[in-house]
């Protein structure tokens, strides 16, 4: 019997440890995890595929999102939203995200932002996989971005999000409680 291994390519490598990442951040809300590889587009390439719908609202980040073969669609309809959310122009343009219904709550938006971990508005977060609460500073999130948030979740309906700042990343899932302190 010939078997041939196959061997992960540099590439698979990458959006693997990139995914895990991901998914880390959001079991551990608000934690700090390490990025194996910077900014936005490594994100959308450890997530999207053919299948989905995103919306970005970089030119040229959104041109190579588009490389993954991911589906460029309206705000409306998007499923990965990669916006900037720094100021209140940006915030208010994102109310139209998808935040899913009673049926298909899973029908919602994930939300990709730079943002500064570890500076800024202070918030204090609590839910399921936070033991407790846990007390963060973000900055470069204009304050109108958490109060559209608090309007958006009805658990389960609402959408998550995931903030990069480098090399560094951390997720809210919609099941997180967020204060802002």
């Amino acid at each position: 019997m010939n078997q041939t291994l196959l061997l992960p390519t540099v590439e698979d490598m990458r959006t693997n440890a990139t995914f895990d990442a991901l998914m880390w951040a959001l079991a551990r809300p608000g934690r700090v995890q390490p990025l194996p590889f910077p900014g936005l587009l490594a994100l959308a390439e450890s997530l999207l595929d053919r299948e989905c719908g995103f919306f970005c609202s970089d030119e040229r980040l959104k041109a190579d999102i588009a490389r993954t073969g991911a589906n460029a669609v309206a705000l409306p309809q998007a499923e990965y939203v990669f916006a900037s959310i720094g100021a209140r122009a940006d915030v208010s343009a994102l109310s139209a995200m998808l935040s899913g219904n009673l049926l298909y709550p899973d029908a919602s938006a994930t939300i990709f932002a730079e943002a500064e971990i570890g500076s800024g508005t202070k918030l204090r977060l609590a839910g399921p996989g936070v033991n407790g609460a846990i007390d963060i500073a973000i900055g470069g999130v204009h304050p109108d971005f958490w109060a559209l948030r608090a309007e958006a979740i009805r658990y389960p309906l609402g959408w998550d999000i995931y903030l990069a700042d480098g090399a560094s990343l951390i997720g809210i899932p919609r099941s997180t409680k967020i204060e802002v302190l």
